[in-house]
């Protein structure tokens, strides 16, 4: 038995991880690309896979951070699908900078396809910098890691994965949703 996080486990060889934890077949990944700031355009892979994305994708996004006018144009372009959502934390919304964008995009959206809160149980940050595109027809894909959509994360050493694979583009959509979910039910008057 191993130790993992204070408990008791299974080699992870053995798929045996606590109950807890969500699980990833990796056998549907299709391409996994890492890319670190500064020294990749991390900007300018994120905003061509965006472009990329055909009409009638769905677009979930989570984002503490965010200042990119480029991605909002294509958050706002992917917005004609209604079933895409965009997340954003609170405390960032309400930054001088981040609050312009932020404005300008859900004045552009749907009421149901945004929300600004904080976490549900401590009430803190939405910390959380994901991507997600599911294609009409197609795997999709997710982009997550440190980078958030803002000038200043070009500059410092932040990573973004992106990997195509159907299951991870699900997961990572369903956690989104259900905290955009809670968001709009408990936190719904937060306004830009």
């Amino acid at each position: 038995m191993l130790r993992m996080y204070g408990l008791e486990v299974a080699p992870l060889g053995t798929h045996s991880i606590p109950e807890l934890t969500v699980m990833q077949p990796v056998t549907d990944v299709s391409e996994w690309s890492t890319f670190f700031a500064p020294d990749d355009d991390v900007h300018g892979v994120l905003l061509a896979a965006l472009k990329a994305a055909p009409d009638g994708t769905i677009c979930t996004s989570s984002q503490f951070g965010f200042t990119d006018q480029d991605i909002a144009d294509e958050f706002a372009r992917l917005a004609s699908n209604p079933a895409s959502r965009y997340l954003f934390d609170r405390s960032q919304e309400m930054g001088h900078t981040e609050r312009p964008i932020v404005q300008a995009l859900v004045a552009k959206l749907q009421p149901d396809q945004w929300a600004i809160g904080t976490s549900k149980k401590a009430h803190q940050i939405l910390h959380t910098k994901a991507v997600v595109l599911t294609y009409p027809v197609g795997p999709g894909w997710t982009a997550t890691g440190s980078f958030n959509l803002s000038k200043s994360a070009e500059s410092q050493f932040n990573i973004i994965d992106i990997v195509i694979s159907p299951s991870r583009a699900a997961l990572f959509r369903k956690m989104i949703e259900e905290m955009f979910d809670w968001t709009k039910q408990n936190q719904g008057g937060n306004q830009p």
